[in-house]
């Protein structure tokens, strides 16, 4: 018994095949979509659009565009980024985004002002370094002195030895400032990096025509008989700035004396400021 083979339509199969030769599908018409252009980049800068984003989108693209002098000026007004615009001249450039960087710490908060003990002069005192007295209320710099150690005239002399001990002076018997209390308050202002260790209240002997100062034996730097230095409270009360009162000065003649600042080669065996203390009369008892 034979077999009959079953006849089919041929011609509308061939239709279908030419058809989906010639037409791609919808799916394939729907992602393809229109070529990128240099509006839409700018559209999408002008949007918000992140850079890394719009270089994909070039990438994508594989497009390289032909850019003129004048379209680049534009582009850069526009807002568009160095990186975008030469992706868009290359598309095969490698793509490194650049990462926000990291916010700056905080600043550190300043440290607390210095609070000082109130005193009625502290302010009024001028800020150039040296020692200040207080007449009327008002704080008056004071002359630096230079205690002598070379020949200065007849009847002065050198660098008195006397007995293995070296002698300085202060020209003159008598200090021009003079006070009538025995603890007259003086401000001094130090520099910056200075002890207030490095100050001295010293007592002169007063001579005929100078005040001298026993600085102990013979040495390349002065060292002060411990008899001559006589006590005094200071109190900081401003920035390198302090307060200094005498504890009960007699009768007599005194200076401030400044260490570290004599030069015996040069003659100078120190400096300082000078004062001296007159008590009032005690008035007798009838």
């Amino acid at each position: 018994m034979g077999f009959m083979a079953a006849h089919y339509p041929v011609v509308p199969l061939l239709i279908v095949i030419s058809v989906s030769l010639i037409f791609p599908s919808a799916a394939q018409q729907s992602t393809a979509g229109p070529p990128l252009s240099v509006e839409e980049i700018v559209r999408l800068t002008k949007a918000g659009v992140s850079e890394e984003v719009i270089v994909g989108k070039i990438k994508k693209n594989a497009k390289s565009f032909d850019l003129s002098e004048a379209e680049l000026i534009e582009l850069k007004t526009l807002g568009v980024t160095d990186t975008v615009v030469k992706t868009l001249m290359d598309p095969s450039l490698p793509y490194a985004p650049v990462r926000p960087a990291a916010p700056p710490p905080p600043p550190k908060p300043a440290p607390p002002s210095r609070k000082f003990p109130e005193d009625p002069h502290a302010g009024a005192v001028p800020p150039e370094l040296g020692m200040y007295r207080i007449s009327r209320n008002v704080p008056v710099p004071m002359e630096m002195k230079l205690f002598l150690g070379q020949k200065q005239g007849p009847g002065l002399g050198k660098v008195l030895l006397k007995k293995g001990k070296t002698v300085g002076y202060l020209a003159g018997p008598v200090a021009r400032t003079r006070y009538t209390e025995a603890s007259p308050v003086f401000y001094f202002r130090l520099a910056e990096g200075k002890g207030i260790e490095e100050l001295l209240l010293v007592s002169l002997d007063p001579k005929k025509d100078r005040r001298e100062l026993d600085m102990g034996p013979p040495a390349p730097k002065p060292e002060l008989n411990s008899e001559t230095i006589r006590q005094f409270d200071s109190l900081e009360v401003g920035a390198g700035l302090f307060r200094l009162t005498p504890v009960n000065l007699g009768k007599g003649e005194y200076a401030w004396f400044l260490i570290s600042t004599a030069e015996p080669p040069k003659g100078n065996y120190g400096k300082g400021y000078e004062f001296g203390v007159d008590p009032p009369a005690v008035p007798k008892k009838p």
